[in-house]
């Protein structure tokens, strides 16, 4: 089983994508990306309540639904640091991109530190 870090560095990496290239005009990117992690890391509620409706979701394959929650336990069995260092730098470099494609495309609008030339 991944830890919660590498579920959230990895639902949070796929919903950046999805609204840095699919969806970039959506308001609040950033709140919206930062809950595409913790929607990754809902199966593992199991650990904080004692539900069986939780523990069966978090072992069936269902809990892909979470960006890849099943699959991500099944491939970093041995819940590997190096695992959840390399997704969460994956996230930061995607980040980092993502950001950069944004401040260029507000300079290309002739925007520039948040204030419009007037040309």
């Amino acid at each position: 089983m991944s830890h919660g870090i590498t579920h959230f560095a990895v639902g949070a990496t796929c919903t950046l994508i999805i609204v840095t290239y699919l969806v970039p005009r959506v308001p609040y990117p950033r709140v919206i990306v930062i809950l595409g992690g913790i929607w990754a890391m809902l199966p593992d509620a199991n650990k904080l309540v004692d539900w069986q409706v939780l523990d069966r979701l978090h072992s069936s394959p269902v809990a892909d639904i979470f960006w890849f929650h099943y699959s991500l336990d099944r491939i970093d069995s041995t819940d590997s640091i190096e695992f959840g260092v390399v997704a969460v730098a994956i996230f930061l470099i995607m980040t980092y991109i993502a950001e950069r494609r944004e401040y260029r495309s507000l300079n290309l609008n002739g925007i520039t530190d948040g204030v419009e030339t007037s040309e």
